[in-house]
């Protein structure tokens, strides 16, 4: 069983499917239909046939369910009501969704209609694009509860640019959590960060001014690690102007003064090999609220 034996069909052409769609092609794999909702008006022009989600059981044996998370079960029950009547070839039909906290249950009427079952997620975030190179060098998650089904997930991730790991089923919700942390809730910090600059430079321009700033804070946590790209007042030991800061956030910014401290807790345990006791005591105290800044 190799991935160059099916004929897959994106259902969801959105900025994910798009994407697959494109990878799939670049593979040279068969990409035989797109599936869609019916009352679809998605302006997704050219390429493979698009066809509703109850024909796409007829017109291919590979399904990438590329639809949002809560769509899944229900596209999956679409389909494995379609199965009896859909033409069989020697191999068994494969189903893919690529949620990344959503687990292989989601797909639990395909595989009690004997389909073979996987989670594939990509850890980007996409534009919309729909571009193949999106995935290039991603890691992509591959959870299977069958090993042979895991290695065919392994060879379709690679076969598309990505670079595959096993994920367990029973772990998704860390990791997606993991990935939420790092990058939405990331954006949601900038856009406070950029708030601040914007306040404190009267332009309106905060996040540009702050751009040059965090693409080096990230690369240098890429290439060094949290200790090592930890910079700034908690990681010097900076006890002053911590406590200037806490009094202004308490003053005029009282839900960010919270993410601060958590935050800066979360720096002082990384710092505190390279400071001294009563430094480290001192913010701790400030951090937690057990004393005023």
């Amino acid at each position: 069983m190799t991935i160059d034996e099916y004929r897959f069909c994106v259902i969801g052409p959105g900025r994910l499917g798009s994407t697959l769609i494109a990878a799939l092609a670049r593979a040279g794999l068969t990409v035989s239909a797109v599936g869609v909702h019916h009352e679809d008006d998605t302006g997704f022009g050219g390429g493979p046939t698009r066809i509703r989600v109850v024909d796409a059981a007829l017109e291919a044996d590979a399904w990438w369910l590329a639809v949002p998370d809560d769509q899944i079960r229900t596209v999956a029950e679409r389909l494995a009501s379609s199965m009896p009547g859909a033409r069989r070839s020697g191999r068994a039909p494969l189903a893919i969704h690529s949620s990344g906290l959503g687990s292989l249950s989601l797909l639990e009427p395909l595989h009690a209609a004997g389909v073979l079952t996987l989670s594939l997620h990509p850890l980007q975030t996409f534009a919309g694009d729909g571009k193949a190179e999106a995935l290039d060098g991603v890691p992509c998650a591959v959870t299977a509860s069958d090993e042979s089904v895991t290695r065919l997930g392994e060879e379709l991730a690679a076969r598309l640019g990505m670079q595959p790991f096993r994920l367990a089923d029973e772990r998704k919700t860390t990791y997606h959590l993991a990935a939420t942390v790092a990058s939405n809730l990331l954006v949601a910090l900038e856009s406070d960060a950029a708030k601040l600059m914007s306040e404190a430079t009267g332009r309106e321009d905060g996040l540009r001014l702050l751009a040059p700033l965090v693409r080096t804070t990230v690369a240098n946590l890429a290439a060094r690690g949290p200790t090592g790209a930890l910079t700034g007042p908690v990681a010097r030991g900076d006890v002053a102007t911590v406590r200037a800061h806490l009094r202004l956030l308490d003053r005029e910014a009282p839900r960010v003064a919270s993410a601060y401290r958590a935050l800066s807790l979360e720096a002082l345990a990384l710092a505190a090999p390279r400071l001294d006791d009563e430094t480290v005591r001192t913010l701790k105290s400030i951090l937690s609220g057990e004393a005023k800044p």
